[in-house]
């Protein structure tokens, strides 16, 4: 179990409080109107440091000084109000830096392709390429990768972008739509074929993403070269296609159909690329 003190330094750092300062904030916090030496006791922070710490605090807006006739206090501007601050300051930094580096950023060529790898940027790319979308997304999603995004594309769907979504898997938010679902050929021949489970993002026709998102692995491509878009899109229409074909006809006559046939069963499984498994 995490502890909550320990939890709550590091969230505190991570918006840029030292660890004394984190330290001594919270100590603040819990103990209400503190005079210095109290601080550093509280806090295990050194004497001969805190008197520095609080004057850093009072500074920045999160903790307010107080001289009465028995001396100087400290005590904590609430966790409300400060996180307002900093959320408000954080708000203020990001649109100057965003002015600032659209005039002096060249806009990235089109035939560009962004590299991504690990799970936590591969989730945040594929987020922004959702919540980017004015028009449409298209979409082709495991089971957890939808789990992931689907707030997002939900609050994209509510602002009026037209959904187009292939799923391996067996639950979506209504809120969603028409969702098809890859059941023509097991995700588990499909993933043993591509030995990931491939996802695609595209946005607006415009923009793809196309990666690996699992427990055990997580990388991604993303660009807006036209024809890269093109094969996503057209890999997606097809596997609508045969979502379509399956419902109308039955799953048994397809897989009779590539199961029956050497070129066919080696394409699907992949053993063309990797083998007989």
């Amino acid at each position: 179990m995490v502890d909550r003190r320990e939890a709550a330094l590091r969230d505190l750092q991570a918006l840029g409080f030292s660890s004394y300062e984190a330290r001594v904030y919270l100590a603040l916090l819990h103990g209400g109107r503190l005079k210095g030496y109290e601080a550093a006791k509280r806090s295990g922070v050194p004497r001969s440091m805190v008197y520095q710490v609080l004057g850093r605090l009072v500074d920045r807006g999160a903790a307010y000084r107080v001289e009465e006739g028995e001396g100087t206090f400290y005590g904590a501007v609430s966790q409300e109000e400060l996180l307002a601050r900093l959320e408000a300051e954080a708000r203020e930094r990001f649109a100057r830096a965003r002015e600032s580096l659209i005039q002096i950023a060249p806009e990235r060529p089109a035939e560009a392709i962004w590299r991504v790898k690990g799970a936590a940027r591969t989730l945040a790319e594929a987020r922004a390429l959702v919540e980017g979308a004015g028009r449409a997304l298209t979409l082709s999603l495991w089971q957890n990768q939808l789990d992931a995004l689907q707030e997002a594309l939900k609050v994209a769907r509510a602002r009026g972008v037209d959904l187009r979504l292939v799923l391996f898997g067996e639950r979506a938010d209504p809120a969603l739509g028409r969702v098809y679902y890859h059941h023509f050929v097991d995700p588990k021949v499909v993933e043993g074929r591509l030995r990931a489970r491939l996802f695609v993002v595209v946005r607006d026709h415009e923009e793809v993403m196309v990666g690996n998102l699992t427990e055990s692995e997580a990388w991604a491509v993303r660009t807006r070269d036209p024809a890269l878009v093109l094969v996503a899109e057209e890999y997606v229409r097809h596997d609508v296609v045969l979502a379509e074909m399956t419902l109308a006809y039955g799953v048994e006559k397809l897989t009779a159909l590539w199961t029956a046939r050497e070129d066919l069963r080696q394409m699907v499984t992949g053993e063309e690329v990797h083998g007989p498994a």
